[in-house]
């Protein structure tokens, strides 16, 4: 079997705004190339003939090119007529001699897929002409003379691609003498025979006001990293992820100085762009004059729900010469996954020292690393 597909994409949008829909961003090109793509799939497709207005061929060429599709050979171009009907017409002396049947689909669909295409390649093998339909799921009005309710029940709401027998297609585009608005309209001036109807689908939507492009999801998961070092001075000891270890020196810092907190603070706000904790908690701010890092980690945490986010995942690692830090660690880890409410095991909390190198090596400071993972909830 041969099939020979026309994509209608000779209008001008409208209804749309200043911009041409077709060309608009969309999957990973635009409306009209990800409308194209599916049939580049199916093996029995031979020739893809564009209808579209001459104006807009370079700005398509273009396009196939961002799409690493500049030489796909199936691809063919027909110009654009006033109307679908005319564009269509326009088409079919394009269509190849030995094509069975014609696929004609709308360049504004770009959410078909390659599943709805073989339903409706397989009841027009069955019927010879092949239709998707989808549910009206809203009230209906007829509004020609007020407002009058209209029965539902046996309507449905027409989607592309369209199938049909090459003969059916000419016949019917070659006497027609008139605009249709679709393409079964055209047809059932010429063919009486039953009619193949199968499920369409509801993300197949055709693109007619702006807004109607599904734009990608906004990612779900996002990673950040931080850092903090601190000195140390004489003490009576110091925080570790909300954790006081004994021992004689503290932090020289604004806050208590929980190093690894802050880096994970840090992590947190690297994840969803935004400035650090330099910026939100500032060193001039008394406020924080001795804060509790852990409730710092607490305002953090309520910036990223109040954009969708939440931590799923940490892991932490503390580089301190001195003290013995492998006895907390599993303090420090259950603290952690306490306060940002994740389970233990997805908590990492390690600890190593500088190897005698710097003043981390030297004992006159502690830093360490944090990277987060946030996902949307």
């Amino acid at each position: 079997m041969k099939i020979n597909v026309i994509i209608t994409a000779g209008g001008s949008s409208q209804r749309y705004g200043k911009k041409n829909k077709l060309f608009e961003r969309c999957g990973g090109s635009c409306v009209l190339v990800e409308a194209i793509k599916p049939f580049l799939e199916i093996p029995e497709v031979s020739r893809i003939i564009v209808g579209i207005e001459s104006s807009f061929a370079d700005e398509l060429a273009a396009a196939l090119e961002l799409a690493d599709l500049q030489d796909e050979t199936k691809i063919a171009l027909s110009i654009g007529g006033k109307s679908r009907t005319q564009t269509v017409k326009n088409a079919l002396p394009s269509v190849e001699d030995g094509a069975d049947y014609i696929l004609i689909h709308d360049g504004a669909r770009p959410y078909v897929t390659g599943e709805l295409i073989n339903r409706v390649l397989q009841c027009a093998e069955e019927y010879g002409v092949a239709l998707p339909l989808i549910p009206m799921t809203d009230a209906i009005v007829d509004v020609t003379e007020g407002v009058k309710p209209v029965d539902r029940e046996g309507l449905k709401r027409v989607q592309t691609p369209f199938c049909a027998k090459r003969e059916i297609v000419e016949n019917a585009y070659q006497n027609a003498q008139t605009a249709f608005y679709d393409d079964i309209s055209a047809i059932k001036t010429t063919y009486l025979s039953e009619i193949g109807i199968v499920d369409g689908d509801i993300k197949n939507i055709k693109i007619t006001y702006d807004g109607d492009i599904v734009q990608p999801q906004t990612c779900n998961v996002k990673v950040g990293c931080g850092y903090d070092i601190h000195r140390l001075t004489k003490g009576n000891g110091i925080k570790l992820l909300g954790v006081q270890i004994p021992c004689d020196f503290a932090f020289v810092a604004h806050s208590d100085g929980d190093v690894p907190v802050h880096a994970i603070m840090d992590g947190i706000l690297s994840a969803l762009g935004q400035k650090d904790i330099g910026h939100l908690f500032p060193v001039d701010d008394e406020r924080y004059d001795g804060a509790d890092s852990m409730e710092l980690l607490f305002k953090v945490l309520k910036i990223a729900a109040e954009e969708g986010y939440r931590v799923s995942n940490v892991s932490v690692s503390i580089i301190a010469e001195r003290p013995m830090l492998s006895p907390y660690i599993d303090k420090m880890k259950s603290s952690t996954s306490t306060l940002l409410g994740i389970s233990p095991s997805c908590v990492g909390v390690s600890a190593t020292t500088n190897e005698q190198v710097g003043d981390i090596g030297d004992g006159k400071a502690i830093a360490a690393y944090a990277t987060v993972a946030i996902i949307r909830e």
